[in-house]
């Protein structure tokens, strides 16, 4: 899809090609040329209205998010590494972001992904990610940290998320400019909340030294692959990116502070959001 107007435009569009209301969903099946995963035929249309709604709100989602946060203004140059970002900024099991892809996988030629990046992001995240039915079975915290080592990058990145329980969006993206000031190091949490953190001077010299062009960044990819390797080498099972927050906040309890403190560091507005990291 060549970028013609806004984003929102362009969402339109996609989903006017892609609407299969009163369409028979067999006779797209058979002409779309498209398969899942496991080789079936699958339609390339979205069928109900529900299901209209729901890819439209999540391309909505999905292209503010590149706009605001990665400077991408044409649906069809997201790519596997904007997707891959997307999802990582939000807190959800596996399941739902295999629907996110499920539903991608349906529009990926306007968004510049090819079926067998999707089939690789998926068998990650398969793996970074709590599964619904693991919420009530263990926790997700690691143990042990502070004997890891990762590669420089990621290891910025993994004591950022270590000793102040940042999201791994926050600790993975820095302008240098606009959020290291001395050592103190400014950030959005998740809802737009400005919040402030002072970091060792050591831990800004090297976020420094490591940034391009005036940003530290690590891919997500590049961060939980370096992450996985170290947690699994420790013995322990890799439970994600997020499995740092649980390792905060358990790690800030057993120091002490009560939980609606432990919450406000994290950037929880409700106390009671605490017990998914307690389990």
């Amino acid at each position: 899809m060549a970028r013609t107007g806004s984003i929102n435009y362009q969402i339109s569009q996609i989903i006017k090609a892609h609407n299969g209301i009163g369409k028979s969903k067999l006779e797209s099946r058979n002409t779309s040329g498209l398969k899942a995963e496991n080789g079936h035929k699958v339609s390339d249309l979205f069928h109900s209205y529900k299901s209209l709604d729901n890819v439209r709100a999540d391309l909505t989602n999905l292209g503010k998010f590149a706009k605001e946060e990665l400077g991408i203004k044409d649906m069809s140059v997201i790519g596997i590494n904007g997707i891959t970002e997307w999802i990582a900024n939000k807190d959800i099991t596996y399941r739902t972001a295999s629907n996110y892809l499920s539903e991608i996988n349906k529009v990926r030629e306007h968004l510049g992904i090819t079926q067998e990046e999707i089939k690789e992001l998926r068998k990650e995240l398969k793996g970074n990610l709590v599964r619904t039915t693991d919420l009530a079975k263990q926790t997700r915290a690691y143990k042990s940290l502070d004997t890891l080592l990762l590669k420089e990058r990621s290891q910025i990145a993994f004591e950022l998320q270590k000793d102040f329980g940042l999201r791994v969006k926050e600790a993975t993206h820095i302008n240098i400019e606009r959020q290291l000031k001395n050592n103190i190091l400014s950030y959005n949490q998740k809802g737009g909340k400005l919040s402030q953190i002072e970091i060792p001077s050591s831990l800004t010299s090297r976020i420094k030294e490591s940034a391009i062009n005036g940003r530290y960044e690590v891919s997500y990819r590049n961060y939980s692959r370096d992450l996985a390797k170290e947690i699994e080498k420790s013995g322990q099972k890799y439970n994600g990116t997020h499995g740092m927050r649980h390792s905060f906040a358990h790690k800030m309890l057993n120091k002490g502070y009560i939980i609606g403190k432990v919450a406000e560091m994290m950037g929880h507005s409700r106390e009671e959001i605490m017990n998914t990291y307690l389990r």
